[in-house]
């Protein structure tokens, strides 16, 4: 495990869900984060939350306080608040620093124009299965590197996959993976109450949704199948998958999603 002292400024949902992920992953992390807020005393509640006996935490004065004791910044403010919280620190960043970024729509070139020619950065985008180290965080360097850039690249993986991208495609990769898990929420949760119409306990058909969804992805991504031939193996003619699966087809769900994902892109270009 890497050395890196961390510093998060902003203690939101997305920076608690990271810190989770990595003090689950290694308790002893938890020592060398350091935690900021703007009063909201989110910054305490989650070093509280987090903190054990291997360490706890250290919430920081301020921002600048916080840049002066670690080695990787983490920005996980508002996109509207990123050029401000840049500034307010830029003239103690120095090329001894990774600066990385969680918000969304917001570009490495935005984030170097504040920043000295030598500074390295990443654009992160991360989804929330990272507090259980089972996340998919997209990423992107910015033009300057370092020797700290590796290390925080496996920093970032002990959160789950990680993808590399060209920021143009950024957009289309926030409206998969960043908002699929709540795409795939809806539909175990419609697997839920169908399973209850079809009258099975709720708890039961909670378990039989959620362990099916999770075998389903084991056999995609380590049993090298496409979805063409997963369907095959479960799909024997006239049978109970071939019926609901042509009313799945006819209602026309294969659209929908499509046009869900699309949506969000489109959504994800606006809010950029």
């Amino acid at each position: 495990m890497t050395d890196l002292r961390i510093g998060l400024i902003g203690s939101g949902n997305m920076a608690a869900a990271m810190v989770a992920g990595w003090v689950t992953d290694d308790p002893s992390i938890a020592g060398r984060i350091h935690l900021t807020d703007r009063g909201s005393g989110r910054a305490a509640a989650l070093a509280e939350a987090v903190g054990g006996e291997h360490g706890t935490p250290q919430l920081m004065s301020s921002n600048r306080a916080l840049v002066d004791a670690v080695d990787l910044v983490l920005l996980c403010v508002k996109p509207t608040d990123i050029e401000d919280v840049l500034r307010e620190v830029s003239d103690l960043v120095e090329a001894r620093h990774v600066v990385a970024s969680v918000a969304a729509g917001v570009q490495t070139a935005t984030m170097e124009n504040l920043l000295d020619d030598d500074v390295p950065v990443i654009r992160l985008m991360p989804n929330v299965p990272v507090r259980v180290n089972a996340g998919t965080i997209v990423y992107a360097l910015g033009r300057a590197s370092s020797e700290l850039v590796g290390p925080t690249l496996e920093l970032i993986a002990r959160l789950g996959a990680t993808v590399e991208l060209q920021e143009r495609l950024f957009d289309a990769a926030t409206a998969l993976s960043g908002s699929g898990p709540a795409f795939f929420g809806l539909v175990v949760e419609a697997f839920e109450d169908a399973a209850i119409v079809s009258g099975l306990s709720a708890p039961i058909g909670r378990e039989l949704a959620v362990t099916t969804m999770v075998g389903t992805a084991e056999m995609l991504t380590r049993g090298n199948l496409s979805c063409l031939d997963l369907r095959r193996m479960v799909t024997s003619p006239g049978g109970t998958a071939a019926t609901g699966l042509a009313h799945l087809e006819r209602s026309a769900v294969r659209g929908s999603i499509i046009d869900a994902v699309v949506a969000a892109r489109d959504r994800a270009r606006e809010l950029g």
